[in-house]
């Protein structure tokens, strides 16, 4: 069974074989590359799958957090082993993890495509977004499962006991890009500022749990907490928090810009905005 690198194609030049499916859409019918998502974001329950924050908005695209939710909810999918074929051999499923607004799973249906290698196609097409009552899932028996994370339920929320140790050089070393534009040349300056804000991480933890955010990359769970830089009311971007059960302490070495954050969050569920919010 092939291993793909992605569900679609990610960018023009990626070839058809190291993608999963083709999404066809009909510009003459007024449609474009995001037509296929769109008719997936009105079928789910409602949510806002664009940024918010005019610095993380591209034109032409109003759906980039659901297309990277449901790229990196397949490449779990495909990990766990949770593709759903037909007997025959010529169509495939998988759960989306998405639900209907009547509590529905919905399901990515797909054929095969059988002159994908000699076209040089992905070997798959999708078909269409279908809920769990829908008549084109009959060949799928059983239905397939969702994507899981969670091995321990301890790794979702942040243990106030333990310490915070931030390597503020790293970051700062590592992540200038990801830095404030006022602060990318103002290396010491960037240190004072990134230390003084984690210093009070623990309390406002302690007051409400849900500031430490879980977030799923590389394989595991960490925590995402907010880092104020340049206002007490907004987060300039996301540490990356990693549980050191030996030590008893989380590990700080990188920041995450707030798109970036929210898009690994989403994979686990709807995180919350109170500051999470790009």
């Amino acid at each position: 069974m092939a291993t793909y690198q992605a569900l679609f194609k990610r960018y023009k030049e990626q070839k058809g074989s190291e993608v999963f499916s083709h999404f066809g859409w009909n510009a003459a019918d007024g449609e474009n590359w995001e037509t296929p998502f769109e008719k997936l974001a009105h079928m789910a329950k409602k949510e806002d799958w664009n940024f918010r924050s005019p610095q993380f908005r591209k034109d032409g695209q109003k759906y980039p957090i659901l297309m990277n939710y449901l790229n990196y909810t397949f490449l779990r999918i495909q990990e766990l082993g949770l593709i759903a074929y037909s007997d025959d051999g010529s169509k495939s499923c998988f759960n989306t993890g998405l639900q209907t607004k009547n509590e529905k799973d919905i399901y990515a249906t797909f054929f095969f495509n059988q002159n994908a290698e000699e076209l040089g196609k992905p070997q798959w097409t999708f078909y269409s977004f279908a809920d769990s009552y829908s008549e084109k899932l009959k060949p799928f028996n059983p239905l397939p499962e969702v994507a899981t994370y969670i091995s321990y339920a301890r790794d979702l929320v942040f243990e106030t006991g333990y310490e915070i140790e931030v390597n503020t050089d790293h970051i700062v070393d590592h992540n200038k890009d990801r830095l404030p534009a006022n602060l990318r040349e103002e290396r010491t300056l960037s240190i004072a500022a990134i230390e003084g804000s984690t210093r009070f991480l623990k309390e406002k933890i302690r007051r409400n749990y849900k500031v430490a955010i879980p977030h799923w990359y590389s394989g595991r769970i960490q925590l995402l907490l907010p880092l104020n830089l340049t206002s007490d009311y907004e987060a300039d971007l996301a540490l990356v928090a990693d549980r050191d059960d030996d030590r008893k302490i989380y590990r700080i070495r990188t920041a995450l810009s707030m798109d970036m954050a929210y898009v690994n969050a989403r994979l686990l569920c709807r995180p919350d905005r109170d500051w999470l919010n790009p």
